[in-house]
């Protein structure tokens, strides 16, 4: 393995020598002396701790950190730290001057034949991240020969492929958005077909011509039709492409998959493979398209009753949700920094899915403004689908509320068990007109508890008998 990496960079060096001096080594490698004699040091860390750090570091300097010592040279090769392998900028690469460019770095072949040779053996799973430098996807013609190599297959462990292509680059006319094909889907296609007994298969952006489509899946069905249990599929083609072929996969239990890959008919298709989870994904390299028909849903749901959908919006995403009229819709999921519900989108959920919903969820925090007028708030909305939605059980918001609504959520809710706000995003208001349905004393208390934060988390916990409070920013992100 000394082939494998050059010397450490800055910003692996300091990595590195943080990690050193919380295990009691100084920065040349030598244990400190009152650290050792510690009974409770560093120098007497259990095996799964130092595993689990070995695991945060990158390749390089993973390796660096095995000259270190004996037992972290013996830690280097446990199959823990190997479990996944991230291939991403800058991994098994080696520093070269280009004419144009100046130094860039490139793919090392030498050093990935080292690494594979040695540790490959041991990876669970194989995540390829976007990559600007497409000459380092070279990486996937190396792997692809080292598992067709050996008689038997060099990776018994392997159970997850994960592959991303980088289908934006910043240019000098601003961003650029294009999709692969020619040598690397070529290599992509290889390297798939040499993979045997896959249990998770992930492809996002390739943004394929329609006819190269085809010829992707029928290398992913060759030698895992039956194993494979979880897919996702994101943004294979450019166009308005349906995907017939998802259905040859015949042990699924979850599909993810993008709007303009599935059609009436590929819909039906699903349903009758068994399959029990189907999320479909919109972001914003996601084209056009138009929904599954109501009637397409309504023959789906007596051919599979158990099948349950979720929506979800992902990444930069600026467009509206698509709704799929009348799908067994149970949950709906927005991860996006842009996600603000309208009373319109609020009325067509209640609508479509208020036998069905049990999740809605708004991820991270919004970079939308977030108006304090109650009438352009969504306070009414998420009100109006937690008393339509009976089977609602987990509701996550991240936009501005009041202390009233806050109340009124709390109270109306019949299954809620989940319920998570931001306390950045709270104002302390009491702006809701009285209902005809509420008494006076229950309009008295609750315009009284909404005036304090104290009372309004007291009352919520009372409740829900269990302890509430509204997250800060940091935990409402770690929470999600």
């Amino acid at each position: 393995m000394d082939d494998m990496a050059e010397e450490l960079e800055e910003s692996d060096m300091e990595q590195l020598t943080l990690y050193l001096r919380l295990f009691g080594f100084d920065k040349t490698g030598e244990p400190e002396l009152e650290d050792v004699e510690d009974e409770y040091g560093w120098a007497r860390l259990p095996d799964i701790l130092l595993e689990e750090i070995f695991a945060m570091l990158t390749p390089k300097a993973r390796h660096q950190a095995s000259r270190v010592c004996k037992s972290w040279y013996k830690t280097f090769y446990s199959p823990r730290v190997w479990d996944t392998f991230l291939f991403e900028e800058g991994t098994l690469t080696r520093r070269r001057y280009n004419l144009f460019k100046g130094f860039t770095r490139e793919l090392c072949p030498r050093k990935a034949q080292s690494c594979l040779n040695n540790v490959g053996s041991l990876f669970k799973k194989i995540s390829i991240r976007p990559i600007s430098d497409f000459y380092n996807l070279l990486f996937l013609g190396v792997l692809s020969s080292f598992l067709s190599f050996f008689e038997e297959f060099p990776m018994p462990m392997l159970h997850t492929f994960q592959f991303t292509f980088a289908c934006e680059s910043r240019g000098i006319n601003g961003n650029m958005i294009y999709g692969t094909g020619g040598q690397i889907l070529q290599e992509l296609n290889t390297l798939i077909a040499c993979m045997k007994n896959l249990k998770t298969l992930s492809i996002s952006h390739l943004l394929l011509a329609e006819e190269d489509v085809p010829g992707l899946f029928d290398a992913a069905l060759r030698y895992n039709s039956e194993s494979v249990r979880f897919l996702e599929i994101v943004n294979c083609a450019k166009a308005d492409t349906p995907i017939p072929q998802l259905a040859k996969f015949d042990c699924l239990q979850r599909l993810t998959v993008s709007n303009q890959h599935v059609d009436d008919e590929v819909a039906i298709l699903l349903a009758g493979t068994g399959l029990s989870d189907l999320r479909l994904v919109q972001d914003k390299y996601t084209c056009a398209t138009e929904p599954v028909s109501a009637d397409a849903w309504r023959v789906i749901k007596d051919i599979a009753p158990y099948l349950k959908v979720t929506l979800e919006v992902r990444g930069k995403c600026k467009n509206s949700l698509l709704l799929q009229p009348h799908a067994p819709v149970a949950s709906i999921v927005f991860d996006t920094p842009y996600s603000k519900i309208s009373h319109g989108d609020a009325m067509d959920i209640v609508h479509f899915y208020r036998k069905t919903l049990e999740v809605f969820i708004q991820k991270g925090i919004p970079r939308v403004h977030g108006s304090r007028s109650f009438h352009e708030r969504g306070d009414s909305s998420f009100l109006m689908m937690v008393k339509n939605c009976p089977k609602l059980k987990t509701l996550v918001i991240n936009e501005r509320l009041s202390t009233a609504t806050v109340l009124l959520l709390s109270h109306e809710s019949k299954s809620l068990e989940t319920f998570l706000v931001r306390a950045n995003a709270i104002i302390k208001r009491a702006d809701w007109p009285r209902d005809r349905e509420w008494s006076e004393e229950f309009y008295r208390n609750l315009r009284t508890n909404a005036r304090c934060y104290d009372r309004m988390s007291d009352e919520v916990a009372q409740k829900h008998d269990w302890k509430w409070r509204p997250l800060s920013d940091r935990e409402f992100k770690q929470m999600i």
